[in-house]
Parts: structure tokens; C-alpha cells; sequence
């Protein structure tokens, strides 16, 4: 058993009997009678005292001979939310295994990406989760597999594959292993199979109404023309992972957000629902965010709602491409820049949909432009340069989009580049990588709440006034955001 640090099994056993939601992926309960183990949020009937114990994630219960709830889904609960630099290392390290990294890469090599030894990491991950990082790995894959199973009619040796595993022996015999049973006694139901022909539907995690709403009122005011499409209940657009290029489509459907793919390759599927859930903020533990930030009395006002899911752009270099179109522009002047840019050099693909035609153009391919050819379609000459400044630096560093060690680092990094001062990098940190503390706190936008709320007049005395939020500070200005606009209405 290993209950999380920071709690006492008597603490975690009143948050189960309460269904505190605050506690959702801060532990598991696992129930010796039944062998199963369950969020804290579990409607399920709630076991003695005496018959549970609790875990710091779903892989320290797996390996303890645990299986996950099949009316909770441990695998859907947000993610641990500590305030050490511990924890944040971890929750990094978490995002990049459920995107599969330690599928085909060793643990030395994640632990490079995030700025770590892996004797650290490991001794992080015993501390925080319970577990190794590899036992998490080998955690996740078996929880997608089997939500693979039961969701879509894939052929067993593609689940195999898409989960992450090297072999189907392997496969078959962690099944076998885990669930006492093969891989073909667990698609008892038909439960949500393939929409259409080559398309992959998944239930991802649930999603109350109003936050998709206004997730999607956010991403419909920036979206690229031809590569996104935003509607009153989906968001759609094209995808390149390496040399894969397809689609998907998230939609809201039971209470649940749904997600429709089609991608050359099941191995990507990880890949595209951790993004995914990036994009929709699924993994954050949105009640320990705003118990923390609703203690700024000064605050609270623009927390009338709970903490505000962040959104995250697909892609880290599209999204510093768009903020610099963005700086000293209105959103709506930065989209227009942004659809003749991708119209201009994106690549033509054809997905099904006449609204999504474009990919969006590879560092490489802008850091090729003609600067002539980029102010041509009204973007200044400054912002031009540093556009291809950014695209050839993006280029010339291999993994960029993955080695995001911190904060501090990459804004440090960033700002080296000629054309890109802290507010872009904070913005980028905050949209691009999901940096929970990021913080561009010359925002105009954020000013101009802060100023409302009367707890900063200055970017500077609103930036000291962001100590008190750490390490959520993005949620913070997420939540300044939608109160300036609030206001504005």
C-alpha cells in the first residue's frame, strides 16, 4: 500500500465517503474483497473501513493485483496536483508516458526530455505515486488496451500495437495477467464500435456542457481556416505526427467527450488522445486548483465557477507561430494573418471534409519563406522576421516540441530568439507545452481584470500579486481572462 504523502488513510477514507471531488486522482481505494480499485468520486457503495486501502495512482494498485473500476475508470481521473517542483516534474513525466514514451524509448531518455536523472525520476515517482515509471507505462497501456477492447471492434493485433505493446505474446499475456482472462473474453458488449469505415471512437473523460462550451468559444475565435473547424458542440481539425497524416474530431455525447479519429496508423492513437486531453485540460485536478486560488480573497470573484480549464493548442510550434502573429494585433486581426499563412504554404490533404484541407506548414518549410512572401499577406516585416527567426530555430533543434524542462528554462531559451519578448513566451509555455504556472503578466486582457477586481493596477504588482497563485498561476489568468470578458459583455 502506498497512500499518497500528503494524506493519512483516515483523511482518504472520509474524502471516499463523501465523494469529495477535490481528492479525484489524489489516491485509489482499493477493496480487498472485490480486488477492485476506484476514484474517491465512485459512486459505487462505499466498502468498510477495514476493507480498503489506498494508493497513490492507479499503477501502485495494479501492481499490488488491483483491477480498475469498470463504473469509475481509474484511468479517466485527473492527475496528481502538488504544489512541489517534485510533483510538477512528475505531471510532466506523466503526460509524455501517456503519449507513450517509454513504448519505444528507455527511461534514460525521458528523464533527459523533462531535465532529470532517471534515478531521480524513479526515486519521484516511488515518493509521489507509488510506483516505478515503468510500472505506470506498463499501467497505461493496459488500461487503453482494454478501453480498446471494449470500444472499438479493432483486431486484436492493431489493439496490441496501438497500446504500446512490442508483441502480441507480450500483449496477450499482460492481459492475461492483469484480468484473468484473454484479450477476446473482454469484448463482451458492443458498447461504441467504429462510426464509419477507417474511424476510431473513443470515450475520453467527462465534460460538463458549459466548460466545452466555452473551451470551444475560445479555440472557434483563433482557429486556422482549413487546417480547424469549430461548431456550436465539436472541434475538428487535421493532424501530421511524423509521417502520419489524418483527423479527428471531439464532440460532447452522454456526458462524456468523445473522440472521432482517422489516422493512417493505430500506433499514433496514444499520441493524439494525450494531446487531446491536453487540448481539453482533462488531466488537471480542477478542485485542489481552485481550493488553492480562491484563498486570494482579491481572486475569488473570478472564481465564482471553480478553476477554468485551460485550453492547450495542438501543437507547440503552431501555437508560437500564432502568438507572434498575434503581438500588438486584435485576436481576430491575428486569425486572418493566420488563414492566409496557412493558405499560403500549408499542405493540401484531403480528409472528408471540405472545411479541413491544410496541414499546417513544417519548421522547415517556414523557415524557408521569402520574407517577401510572408509580408505579402499583411504580416509586418518584424513579425515576418521573426516568424522565420522561430521556424529555423524549431528546425534546427530536434525534439524542440518534446524537451520542454521547465519554465524558467524555455522562457530563457525563448526570449533569446530576436522578436520574442516574455509575454510570448509565457504564453507559450502556458498554451503551447500546458505549463500550469505560466504567466504572461503584461497581458492587457489580464490587466484590465486585475484592475476591476482591484488587486493590481500595475503588470508589475500584478505579477507580484501571481506569487500567491503559484504553482497554478496559468489557471489563475485563465480565470482573469473570462472575467475580463465577462465584464465586457
Amino acid at each position: 500500500m502506498s497512500t499518497p504523502p500528503e494524506l493519512d488513510p483516515d483523511t482518504c477514507y472520509r474524502a471516499f465517503e463523501t465523494r469529495d471531488a477535490r481528492f479525484d486522482g489524489r489516491f485509489f481505494v482499493a477493496v480487498r474483497t472485490t480486488r477492485v480499485f476506484c476514484r474517491p468520486v465512485c459512486p459505487a457503495r462505499t466498502p468498510k473501513r477495514t476493507n480498503v486501502e489506498f494508493h497513490g495512482s492507479a499503477a501502485s494498485a495494479f501492481a499490488a493485483g488491483f483491477r480498475p473500476c469498470l463504473r469509475c475508470r481509474p484511468e479517466r481521473a485527473p492527475r496528481l496536483a502538488g504544489d512541489s517542483p517534485g510533483a510538477a516534474l512528475v505531471a510532466r513525466a506523466l503526460a509524455e508516458i501517456d503519449a507513450g514514451a517509454l513504448d519505444d524509448a528507455s527511461l534514460e531518455v525521458l528523464s533527459a526530455r523533462i531535465g532529470v536523472t532517471s534515478r531521480h525520476l524513479r526515486r519521484l515517482f516511488e515518493s509521489h505515486l507509488g510506483a516505478a515509471p515503468i510500472t505506470v507505462a506498463q499501467t497505461r497501456r493496459l488500461m487503453f488496451a482494454r478501453q480498446l477492447i471494449e470500444e472499438t471492434d479493432l483486431p486484436m493485433t492493431r489493439i496490441a500495437f496501438a497500446a504500446g505493446f512490442a508483441s502480441v505474446r507480450r500483449f496477450n499475456a499482460a492481459i492475461a495477467q492483469a484480468y484473468h482472462s484473454a484479450p477476446s473474453q473482454l469484448r463482451r458488449h458492443p458498447a461504441v464500435r467504429t462510426s464509419a469505415a477507417g474511424t476510431i471512437t473513443l470515450r475520453i473523460a467527462a465534460m460538463d456542457r458549459a466548460s466545452l462550451a466555452g473551451l470551444l468559444r475560445f479555440y472557434a475565435a483563433r482557429a486556422f481556416r482549413g487546417i480547424e473547424a469549430v461548431e456550436a458542440d465539436r472541434y475538428a481539425r487535421t493532424v501530421r505526427i511524423g509521417e502520419g497524416v489524418g483527423w479527428f474530431g471531439v464532440r460532447r455525447a452522454d456526458d462524456m467527450l468523445v473522440l472521432d479519429s482517422a489516422l493512417p496508423d493505430a500506433a499514433i492513437l496514444p499520441r493524439v488522445v494525450a494531446r487531446v486531453r491536453r487540448m481539453f485540460d482533462l488531466a488537471s485536478a480542477r478542485g485542489a486548483i481552485s481550493a488553492h486560488l480562491v484563498a486570494d480573497g482579491g481572486l475569488a470573484p473570478a472564481l465564482a465557477g471553480g478553476a477554468p480549464r485551460v485550453p492547450c493548442a495542438w501543437d507547440a510550434f503552431e501555437l508560437a507561430v500564432r502568438a507572434v502573429l498575434g503581438q500588438q494585433v486584435s485576436v481576430a486581426a491575428a486569425t486572418t494573418l493566420a488563414g492566409r499563412l496557412v493558405e499560403r504554404f500549408g499542405t493540401a490533404v484531403a480528409s472528408g471534409d471540405e472545411r479541413l484541407t491544410r496541414l499546417f506548414p513544417s519548421p522547415a518549410e517556414l523557415a524557408a519563406a521569402k520574407l517577401a512572401a510572408l509580408t505579402a499577406l499583411g504580416i509586418v516585416r518584424a513579425r515576418a522576421a521573426t516568424i522565420i527567426t522561430l521556424a529555423g530555430h524549431v528546425a534546427a533543434t530536434p525534439g524542440w516540441r518534446d524537451n520542454y524542462k521547465g519554465l524558467d528554462p524555455f522562457c530563457a531559451d525563448f526570449t533569446a530568439l530576436p522578436g520574442i519578448g516574455p509575454w510570448t513566451a509565457q504564453y507559450v509555455a502556458m498554451r503551447g507545452f500546458a505549463d500550469p504556472d505560466a504567466f504572461p503578466a503584461g497581458d492587457l486582457g489580464l490587466l484590465r481584470a486585475a484592475r476591476s477586481l482591484g488587486i493590481a493596477e500595475t503588470a508589475r504588482e500584478l505579477e507580484r500579486r501571481a506569487e500567491r497563485w503559484r504553482p497554478w498561476r496559468a489557471y489563475a489568468a485563465q480565470a482573469l481572462w473570462n472575467h475580463s470578458t465577462r465584464d465586457a459583455a
